[in-house]
């Protein structure tokens, strides 16, 4: 059996429940990179945002330069997960903040297993206008409103993120940025474990992608 991108996310997400604590997992979350837009296969936020991006057996690393760098701009740690028997690491050059996982089966073949060739880097890099811009308009409003600022409900996005920019620093934007990650995708996340992992799980996350309403809950 090919292991294609869903048998491995699959099993990657199962690894990673247990490898991090306190932690929120979703998939496939689009970004606005000055490389373009870039889906990042695997998220994990646990006070820091780490994102994920797999090569299966059947995927090529045509695009791969461009997504590690894209995701540099906005994620704290970036990994690449590559199928050991299809890609040999010495061809690929990666920047030297990205972290290497390889997948490969078992001896039984009946699990894929993970090893980390390489750990991630922490960014200096990150890009806090694109880190901004990902930001709802509520979620600006939100905490803005925590530096008693209120703009008009009637302003664009751009207008909001431009006056976020102006009132937090860098690593105020980075902190609230990984806690708006863990709390959008946590309820999907809660579905997933009481669903006792299943063995295709990405419906899961597809069906309860995004809690628009925790803002609700913080108030």
């Amino acid at each position: 059996m090919k292991a294609n991108a869903r048998i491995i996310t699959n099993s990657l997400i199962e690894y990673l429940d247990k490898k991090y604590t306190n932690k929120t997992i979703t998939t496939e979350i689009s970004v606005n990179t000055s490389l373009g837009v870039k889906v990042v296969d695997v998220l994990v936020s646990n006070g820091h945002s780490v994102a994920f991006e797999i090569k299966s057996e059947v995927d090529t690393i045509k695009r791969l330069d461009s997504q590690v760098k894209g995701y540099s701009e906005i994620f704290d740690y970036v990994y690449l997960v590559y199928w050991k028997d299809k890609f040999d690491i010495k061809d690929i050059e990666l920047p030297e903040n990205i972290g290497v996982i390889t997948a490969d089966w078992n001896i039984k073949q009946t699990k894929i297993k993970f090893d980390i060739i390489r750990s991630a880097k922490i960014n200096r890099i990150a890009d806090q206008k694109k880190i901004a811009s990902l930001l709802w308009k509520d979620e600006i409003f939100y905490f803005l409103s925590k530096k008693n600022i209120y703009p008009k409900k009637s302003y664009t996005k751009d207008i909001l993120t431009n006056i976020f920019e102006e009132c937090h620093t860098k690593t105020e934007a980075i902190k609230i940025f990984r806690f708006v990650l863990k709390k959008r995708f946590e309820k999907g996340f809660i579905k997933y474990q009481e669903s006792k992992k299943t063995p295709d799980c990405l419906d899961i996350f597809k069906n309860y992608k995004v809690d628009f309403n925790y803002l609700s809950y913080l108030k």
